[in-house]
């Protein structure tokens, strides 16, 4: 597991191509509950997480890609923008594809963020809140793969 303790040295430029083209494939929020002062309010992601790019001498590309679970800590002020347009029921739905993740360190006592994940699809998509950090783990072994996800009946 990656947290964002882990990534003291990390320069934001590297963290924004962290996650470049990863599809989303599920999203999810898990929230405590206040009257057990179960304070959680995490923002949880399944991705197809590319684990290294691999390009070859012939000019093809392959990616070990893992199944993972990407969570952000104490998320607030969430903003969701996914608008795949009005095609009155042509377009399917389709996963969105991350291009870049950028933050904002915000004046606190404490550690706290302010992020915005920029989608490539759909196009001008993005996903933005603050938080506290973040923690990643892979739910399988990366595979060996053509395209920069997983087929989707081998994710778990």
């Amino acid at each position: 597991m990656v947290t964002d303790a882990e990534d003291d040295g990390t320069r934001d430029d590297d963290l924004a191509w962290r996650w470049h083209d990863n599809l989303i494939y599920g999203i999810r929020f898990d929230i405590g509950d206040p009257e057990r002062q179960d304070w959680r309010s995490d923002l949880v992601l399944d991705i197809d997480f590319i684990v290294e790019w691999l390009c070859e001498g012939s000019g093809e590309a392959r990616f070990r890609v893992a199944p993972a679970t990407l969570m952000f800590h104490d998320v607030a002020d969430l903003q969701l923008s996914i608008d795949h347009g009005d095609s009155e029921g042509r377009t399917a739905l389709s996963e969105p594809s991350i291009d870049r993740v950028t933050r904002e360190r915000l004046v606190r006592p404490f550690e706290f963020w302010r992020w915005t994940i920029s989608l490539n699809s759909p196009p001008g998509g993005k996903i933005a809140f603050c938080a506290s950090g973040y923690s990643q783990m892979l739910r399988a072994d990366p595979r060996l793969v053509s395209e920069q996800h997983l087929p989707r009946d081998e994710r778990p």
